[in-house]
This record gives C-alpha cells, sequence and structure tokens, in this order.
C-alpha cells in the first residue's frame, strides 16, 4: 500500500466527483468520465501487483455502471423540451418542481456561454456554465 497512494488518491477523489455528479448535477457524460478514470487507477493499482482482486473487483463494477450510463445517455433529455439550448442535460427533482428555477439557471447558463465563448459539450472551455450556474441559482428546499 505504500507505491499507489497518489492513484489510491485520484480514486477517491473522482468516486467524490462521480457522487456529485450522480446526486445534484445528473450529469451522464461527467459520470462516465469520473467511471473511466476509476477504472484506469483501479486497473494500474492492480498490475502492480497491491490488492488485485480488490481492485479487479472496483474497475469491473465501474465499468458495469459507465455501461449502464451510456445506456442511459438518449434518455437523459426526455424532460427536456429544447435539445439542450441553454439548459442541463437533465433537471434535479428540485428544479422540475419550480419553474423560476429553471428559467434562471437558463438566463444564466446563456450568459456564461456567450461570456466564456462555449457551447455544449463544454470541451475547452475553461469552465462549465452549467456547475457555475447551480452553485449560483440555488433551489429551494
Amino acid at each position: 500500500m505504500s507505491e499507489f497512494e497518489f492513484e489510491r488518491g485520484e480514486i477517491l477523489t473522482n468516486l467524490t466527483l462521480l457522487e456529485d455528479h450522480a446526486d445534484k448535477f445528473q450529469c451522464p457524460f461527467c459520470m462516465e468520465k469520473h467511471l473511466s478514470k476509476v477504472i484506469g487507477y483501479a486497473e494500474e493499482i492492480a498490475m502492480g501487483g497491491e490488492d488485485v482482486e480488490q481492485m479487479k473487483r472496483l474497475a469491473e463494477d465501474a465499468r458495469t455502471w459507465r455501461r449502464k450510463i451510456q445506456g442511459a445517455k438518449e434518455h437523459s433529455h426526455s424532460d427536456n423540451p429544447a435539445p439542450r439550448k441553454h439548459q442541463p442535460f437533465a433537471w434535479t427533482e428540485c428544479e422540475k418542481q419550480h419553474p423560476e428555477v429553471k428559467r434562471k439557471l437558463r438566463a444564466c447558463i446563456k450568459k456564461v456561454e456567450k461570456r466564456e465563448g462555449c457551447k455544449p459539450p463544454y470541451d475547452g472551455c475553461p469552465v462549465n456554465p452549467v456547475a457555475v450556474c447551480r452553485a449560483s441559482v440555488r433551489c429551494p428546499s
């Protein structure tokens, strides 16, 4: 357990971010990204001969979840009337119940996209407009 402290820290970081994306943001693309990183770091630790069975099991479980998320991506836009125009890939339950919050988020996302010169899926964008706006526009709970 001495040689792979960085990789173990990266697994923990990505599992924490995965939890946030699954719970708060519901972004299948971000969840897929973090699962891929977990798989890579777990396999790296296993190839180094440490906790081989545990790391192989973690990598396989992450692969299973990634496949489920990849298969569900096409359904993530089902409650969005417009095709991803200035809105998240999916609304949280609270956002679904508060049209005013959805309106504020759309306006904020549009403003940040324009300011940063970004368009979905925000590859190469210095900030994620959806994350920026969700941090500033709070849903009443």
